[in-house]
C-alpha cells in the first residue's frame, strides 16, 4: 500500500512538472520569455523555438510537445488551434513564416 501512495504521489509531482514545462514553452511562444534578460533578438529566438516545438514538431518522443500533451490528457490538436487565437502566437508565427519565406527567396 506504501508502494502505490509513493507512485501516485510521484506521478501527481511529475505531471505538475510537465505542466509547468508546457506553460513555459506557451509563455515563451508568445514572447514572455522573461528569464531571458537577453536582447530582443534573444527573445525573438527563444519564441521562435517555442513556436517550433508547439506547432512544427509532431515527433513521438517523450519530450515533444505531442507526448506531454497526452501525458496530460490534453489534446495536442485542440491545445493548437486554441493557442493559434492568441495573438501574440499569431504574431509570432506570422513572423516565423516571413523569415523562412525571406530566407528561402
Amino acid at each position: 500500500m506504501r508502494h502505490e501512495q509513493a507512485a501516485r504521489v510521484f506521478a501527481q509531482r511529475s505531471k505538475r512538472l510537465w505542466i509547468a514545462v508546457v506553460q513555459q514553452a506557451i509563455d515563451d511562444a508568445m514572447g514572455r520569455a522573461s528569464f531571458a534578460p537577453g536582447s530582443p533578438e534573444e527573445i525573438r529566438s527563444i519564441q521562435r523555438e517555442a513556436l517550433i516545438w508547439i506547432f512544427h514538431d509532431r515527433s513521438p518522443v517523450a519530450n515533444s510537445f505531442h507526448s506531454l500533451c497526452d501525458l496530460l490528457d490534453i489534446d495536442p490538436d485542440r491545445a493548437r488551434e486554441h493557442l493559434r487565437q492568441d495573438p501574440a502566437i499569431r504574431r509570432g508565427l506570422a513572423s516565423a513564416q516571413r523569415q523562412r519565406s525571406g530566407e528561402g527567396g
